[in-house]
């Protein structure tokens, strides 16, 4: 089975995926995405202290665990990619791609990222995993958690510069919506100490 196969399968097979309701000053499919000063102190712990959101798409020597919220409204994907966000850790050279294909919520999980070399907002990871996040359909005769679990990858992701928001190309091998991957609008949020 082609990779391009997987969108076709994903798009002819449909489902309901809810939104969630976030905390204050929180954002994004996944309650990730900071917008405020308030919802990083409300994060913090008796072992780390957060005080501030750190809301610019650039990476810096301090960036650790950052959150995008996208929307793919206004975009030629808004038909049928939604409920995109994205957290990495740099620490772990990590980043999860959370997003919905017709409805159906996949997790992209992309490992040996590499973030924002010189001051850039790209992200690069050598290796890829998808699954279905609560049930993969069978299209005609096809299941989707087996042909998944088959899969591997690049992924990468790059954001124009703007605040609080701007437009970012993710390309993630095997779900490729168009050549080149899908396009959403961004906001980036990380909670960070003094």
């Amino acid at each position: 089975m082609r990779a391009p196969l997987l969108l076709c399968l994903l798009l002819a097979a449909g489902a309901a995926v809810h939104a969630l309701d976030c905390p204050p000053g929180l954002t994004g499919e996944t309650c990730a995405t900071c917008e405020s000063d308030e919802a990083c102190a409300a994060l913090s712990t008796p072992d780390q202290k957060y005080t501030w959101c750190y809301s610019n798409h650039t990476f810096t020597p301090e960036t650790v665990a950052r959150s995008y919220a996208c929307s793919t409204e206004d975009t030629d994907f808004a038909s049928s990619i939604s409920r995109v966000a994205v957290q990495c850790n740099t620490q772990i050279a990590k980043c999860d791609f959370h997003f919905a294909i017709n409805g159906y919520a996949l997790t992209c999980s992309a490992l040996q990222c590499k973030f924002g070399e010189d001051g850039e907002n790209a992200i690069f990871c050598d290796y890829t995993k998808c699954s279905c996040d609560s049930g993969c359909p069978v299209v005609n005769g096809v299941s989707l958690a087996y042909w998944l679990d088959r899969q591997t990858g690049k992924t990468a992701m790059d954001c124009e510069d703007g605040w609080p928001s701007s437009l970012c190309t993710i390309d993630i091998d095997g779900m490729n919506a168009a050549p080149g991957g899908f396009q959403a609008r961004c906001q980036v949020g990380e909670c960070r100490t003094d």
